[in-house]
């Protein structure tokens, strides 16, 4: 898989944006999540498309050990199906981005050592906020990850709104177009 290829020899610290078809954006998560895995350390798991337990139980089938990760739960919430679980935390209102940013941001700083964050599905926050607030929210991610010294990945369907990804390419280290 090419997308494993370009995960393989990644610093500790950058700031990647992987833009997926939006039919494989499960599948190259997943593949992030395997790469990220194998570094055996903590991270935060941004959830911005699925509800917590599913992305759990999608992680457990695949063999990804969630053990030291912390997760933020977008969705169940939204659903009304969210529950009080130990390392999830659940953001009611994906339209407040400053909440996000500094949940992700408490998270990453209690982390001792290497660590890593990923966002599933940056563009799927255009349903609840205007382009140029997410493009604020993912410029303030990547420059999070420098500060913190952390590895951040944020997946991106490509979507019909192509101007989300032109407004944000330069703000990354590194930008992956996925197959």
């Amino acid at each position: 898989m090419q997308l494993a290829k370009e995960l393989e020899d990644l610093p500790n610290t950058c700031s990647i944006l992987i833009i997926t078809p939006l039919e494989r954006l499960q599948e190259n998560t997943l593949g992030v999540m395997k790469a990220l895995g194998s570094r055996k350390v903590p991270g935060v798991y941004v959830s911005l498309n699925k509800p917590y337990k599913s992305v759990q139980k999608i992680f457990k089938d695949n063999g990804i050990d969630t053990g030291k990760m912390f997760f933020i739960d977008c969705i169940a919430s939204k659903d009304g199906k969210a529950e009080l679980e130990e390392g999830v935390l659940h953001i009611d209102d994906p339209t407040d981005l400053r909440l996000l940013k500094e949940s992700i941001n408490s998270y990453i700083e209690a982390m001792k050592g290497e660590r890593f964050l990923v966002i599933d599905a940056l563009s799927t926050l255009l349903i609840y906020n205007n382009r140029n607030e997410v493009a604020k929210f993912a410029k303030s991610l990547t420059e999070s990850a420098s500060e913190y010294n952390t590895l951040a990945v944020a997946l991106s369907p490509k979507t019909g709104d192509s101007e989300l990804l032109a407004y944000i390419f330069n703000f990354f280290d590194k930008v992956i177009q996925a197959e």
